[in-house]
C-alpha cells in the first residue's frame, strides 16, 4: 500500500519546538513583502493547505476581517488551533477539515478578497485541478497567492526520492533525512550564497529538509504554464518572484478581473 507524508506530524514537532510571537512577526512580514502592503485590514482570507495555521494568525494580525484556514490532515487542524489559542487566543479564526479537490465543500466556504495557497497545492495528487478550484474561490476584484514547485531536470529523481522515503520503516526515514540535510544545506548555500539556516517566513531549516524529502504528492510547474492556467481563469498577474534554488517554490500573486 502506497503511503503519503504526513505533514500534521511534521508541523507538530514543528510548532512544538519554534512556534511562538518571533515567529508570528516574521509570517508577518513576509506576507507584508509577497503582498507589497501593510495591511489587509478589512478583507476576507482563505488559507488552503494551512499547515501549523501560522499565516492564517498572521492574516488576522494584519487585520484580516475574516479568516478561514482548511487542510486535508486532520494532525494539522488541531495543530492550527493550538497556535491560534496560544498566539492569539479568543480570535475569531476558523479552521476546517476539507480538501481543495473538493468543489462541493468548497463552495460552502464562499468567496474570499484573499486566497492564499502557498506550497500547498503541489502535495494534492492533483495539483491543476487543485488549480482550477483556488480560482473559484476568489472574490470578484479578489488576491490569489499561489506558490508551486519549479520543474527542473531533478524534479522527477526527487519525486521518486520522496516516494520511497513515505515506503520505508522509520529508521531508514531517518537516515535519508541525516544525508539529505548537508545535500541540502551545501547546495543552497552555493546557490545563494547564504546561510541556509537563515530561513524566511518564519519556517526552520529542519523540518523544512523533513518536508522536502518526504513531501508526497510532488508536483511541479514551470513558471509559464502557471501564469497561462490562473489568467485564463480571468485572473492577470501582477507580482511574480522565482525560485531562489532550481527546485523551490515560484511565488505568484494574482490579481482576479
Amino acid at each position: 500500500m502506497f503511503k503519503d507524508f504526513d505533514f500534521g506530524s511534521n508541523w507538530a514537532e514543528f510548532s512544538k519546538r519554534h512556534v511562538d510571537q518571533s515567529r508570528l512577526k516574521m509570517a508577518c512580514q513576509s506576507m507584508r513583502a509577497l503582498l507589497g502592503a501593510e495591511n489587509i485590514g478589512g478583507e476576507s482570507f482563505i488559507d488552503v493547505g494551512c499547515g501549523s495555521g501560522l499565516f492564517s494568525i498572521a492574516a488576522h494580525r494584519l487585520g484580516a476581517a475574516k479568516v478561514v484556514g482548511i487542510d486535508v490532515n486532520q494532525r494539522c487542524i488541531e495543530i492550527a488551533q493550538a497556535n491560534r489559542d496560544l498566539l492569539a487566543p479568543g480570535a475569531p479564526i476558523e479552521f476546517h477539515i476539507a480538501s481543495v479537490l473538493d468543489v462541493e465543500q468548497l463552495k460552502g466556504f464562499g468567496t474570499f478578497d484573499l486566497v492564499y495557497a502557498w506550497g500547498s497545492l503541489h502535495h494534492t495528487g492533483s495539483m491543476w485541478n487543485a488549480v482550477h478550484n483556488v480560482l473559484r474561490c476568489v472574490a470578484p476584484e479578489g488576491t490569489l497567492v499561489l506558490a508551486i514547485y519549479n520543474k527542473h531536470s531533478t524534479s522527477p529523481a526527487w519525486r521518486s526520492i520522496k516516494w520511497f522515503y513515505n515506503q520505508v520503516p522509520q529508521l531508514i526515514q531517518r537516515f535519508m533525512i541525516f544525508i539529505f540535510a548537508g545535500v541540502i544545506y551545501g547546495a543552497k548555500f552555493l546557490v545563494t550564497r547564504t546561510n541556509p539556516l537563515k530561513k524566511e517566513r518564519g519556517m526552520d531549516f529542519w523540518f523544512d529538509v523533513v518536508d522536502w524529502v518526504g513531501g508526497y504528492p510532488y508536483e511541479y510547474a514551470v513558471p509559464n504554464d502557471v501564469v497561462i492556467t490562473v489568467t485564463r481563469g480571468g485572473f492577470r498577474l501582477r507580482r511574480f518572484l522565482p525560485a531562489s534554488v532550481p527546485t523551490g517554490c515560484n511565488e505568484f500573486v494574482f490579481e482576479k478581473r
